[in-house]
């Protein structure tokens, strides 16, 4: 049941990312938070990591056994408690109506900013987090029938959940540029799909390395311009998302290959905005601008040849503008 999830979330709301109020929320009856914010907070009290679910009940087989026979068990809590904060978050149609009688707005906004920065693509899915956030790993199957069946494939991720305990352990206790070090080292195990939550941990890096003795700050400096962008985008801020990826290119540390894909992002971004032809000649700039850095590379071989694409693109927005002037102007000697 291979099923993008945001494709039906998308039409039903417009996304309010990063907009929405925090509000403390209690957990359920069945000692579960339905607010991710919330177990958050817990979580970093409490120092345990986080399961984080997402469901669509609607659709019934594993999300509905998943909920009804593994959460809402009367025995969750005592397989799981000790170790981690749980937090549910379901995503079926009737929660984004305004007719429905449990309709949140705010709640809504909340569940949607999680699910998106985490990436969801599936449901049902679990993520097993640090209490930080971090994605440890995430699982899209989940054939339990009970908690202790669910508690087997968490147990599969032991070793997984132990290294990153132990990685983030000698993060903390690392200084200067042994704790850059620690840092990357999370930031190429982690999926690129799940770096945005390292965004605080990018900075650090940045600061804590002013001369770029590791090589690494411009890496650092395209991460936090990708989530940068992202926030953004979806707060339907193109222009902005362009100018995150152009802002990294004033710094010495960025290296020609670094540069050349602030470039083609600033590109791919324009791209995505409103087709004219002032964006069609700033996606020609850059994609320029990244051959000149170096036209040997792959990627300038790919932006070669988009590059002839959107010349022809260009050449015939400015054919269609000139024929929509003459017919106006021709209308206006006629009147």
């Amino acid at each position: 049941m291979k099923k993008n999830i945001f494709k039906l979330l998308a039409a039903l709301l417009a996304l309010a990312f990063l907009s929405a109020c925090s509000k403390k929320v209690a957990k359920d009856d069945y000692g579960i938070y339905s607010d991710f914010d919330s177990a958050l907070s817990a979580a970093q009290k409490s120092g345990k990591n986080v399961l984080l679910y997402f469901t669509k009940l609607e659709d019934g087989g594993f999300n509905e056994k998943i909920v009804n026979d593994v959460l809402h068990a009367s025995d969750y809590n005592q397989v799981f408690a000790n170790e981690f904060e749980t937090c549910w978050l379901d995503f079926s149609r009737e929660r984004f109506s305004k007719k429905s009688e449990s309709f949140n707005e705010a709640q809504n906004d909340r569940d949607m900013n999680t699910a998106v920065i985490y990436g969801l693509e599936t449901a049902p899915t679990l993520m097993i987090l640090t209490k930080q956030g971090y994605v440890i790993t995430s699982v899209s199957y989940l054939p339990a029938e009970n908690p202790q069946d669910l508690s087997k494939i968490v147990e599969f991720e032991r070793k997984n959940i132990d290294d990153m305990d132990k990685l983030l352990a000698q993060i903390d206790q690392a200084k200067g540029l042994d704790r850059v070090a620690k840092i990357d080292e999370l930031f190429e195990q982690t999926k690129a799909n799940y770096r945005y939550q390292l965004r605080a941990l990018s900075d650090q890096v940045i600061k804590l390395d002013k001369k770029n003795e590791s090589g690494l700050v411009g890496k650092h400096l395209l991460a936090r311009a990708s989530t940068k962008a992202m926030e953004c985008y979806l707060r339907r801020q193109p222009d902005k998302a362009v100018e995150c990826y152009l802002e990294p290119l004033k710094s010495k540390f960025l290296s020609v290959e670094e540069k050349q894909r602030s470039y083609f992002a600033a590109a791919y971004i324009t791209g995505k905005n409103d087709m004219s032809v002032a964006n069609s000649k700033k996606i020609i700039e850059y994609l320029n601008a990244a051959i000149e850095l170096d036209q040997q590379s792959e990627l300038a071989e790919r932006c070669r040849f988009l590059l002839e694409r959107q010349e022809k693109i260009l050449a015939n927005q400015i054919e269609t503008e000139a024929k929509k002037a003459e017919e106006s102007a021709a209308e206006n000697s006629a009147e």
